[in-house]
């Protein structure tokens, strides 16, 4: 199968953004809102970064996406995804060219880093995987990519000889109760490298319902009311009755217990 890689620019957003979807949802209201999320954040990591993803394509439809940025303070760059959505185009080399094609740009001076090149590729994976298809962790770690620490999720690829990462320790974000949020639940959300990010917000809000069936639900985007979420904490994701919900809700039980415990506090 011959392909090809290309950056994306401004003419390619929609390529980049439409190929995470399923062709079954390309109507659904949902899915439409979550890849309007991810067009806000590819227009912007293109503002910042001019680079940011690659697409392969297969004549002129696109069948395979890389999605990276810089972290300019530790001189990496971070692997987002890699993704190839459908099973006829599954092992035939399109993650490897992809991912190969940023190793090669990150062997070269980046302006990012001051026109050095990266010290390393960074990256987290995470089950969900379809079935046949390669599991992440597998496929980075065929490609030399090394452990991180004890997490066997968090992988490095080292540019340089002798490099061994040591990730700088961030202070992850604390939600700052707000008595406006008694009583209530808050979904924070805003743009996303992913469209299945609004999605599992949606499912969550459902969960949320058949817990708490008359709970008042307000949604909150960060693009547009970012003092609303500023003085929260800056945190994404669930709130009810003034208590961040830590589990994911395909987690179904475990994220549902945490409403409950939540609302009979």
């Amino acid at each position: 199968m011959e392909f090809s890689i290309k950056y994306v620019d401004e003419s390619k957003v929609d390529d980049l953004c439409l190929l995470c979807i399923p062709a079954q949802n390309a109507s659904d209201p949902v899915f439409a809102r979550g890849v309007e999320e991810k067009r806000k954040w590819s227009t912007e990591m293109l503002r910042k970064f001019r680079s940011f993803a690659k697409l392969a394509y297969v004549g002129s439809s696109p069948v395979g996406l890389i999605q990276y940025e810089p972290i300019v303070d530790e001189r990496v760059v971070k692997i987002h995804c890699i993704y190839v959505p459908e099973r006829t185009h599954w092992r035939k080399g399109i993650g490897k060219k992809l991912l190969c094609s940023v190793m090669e740009d990150a062997k070269n001076p980046l302006a990012w880093f001051g026109n050095e090149p990266a010290l390393a590729l960074v990256t987290r994976t995470f089950p969900g995987e379809k079935p046949g298809q390669c599991p992440a962790r597998l496929f980075f770690t065929r490609m030399g990519f090394r452990q991180v620490g004890e997490d066997p999720d968090f992988l490095y690829y080292p540019m340089k000889e002798g490099f061994a990462y040591r990730p700088v320790v961030r202070k992850e974000a604390e939600y700052v109760p707000q008595r406006e949020d008694e009583g209530k639940a808050l979904i924070i959300y805003g743009p996303s490298p992913c469209p299945f990010s609004y999605v599992f917000l949606k499912r969550a809000e459902q969960a949320i319902v058949d817990v708490a069936p008359n709970i008042t639900i307000r949604w909150i985007d960060k693009s547009e009311e970012p003092e609303e979420v500023m003085k929260r904490g800056n945190v994404e994701g669930c709130i009810v009755n003034a208590k961040l919900i830590r589990s994911f809700v395909l987690d179904k039980d475990s994220f549902k217990k945490e409403v409950r415990e939540a609302m009979n506090r």
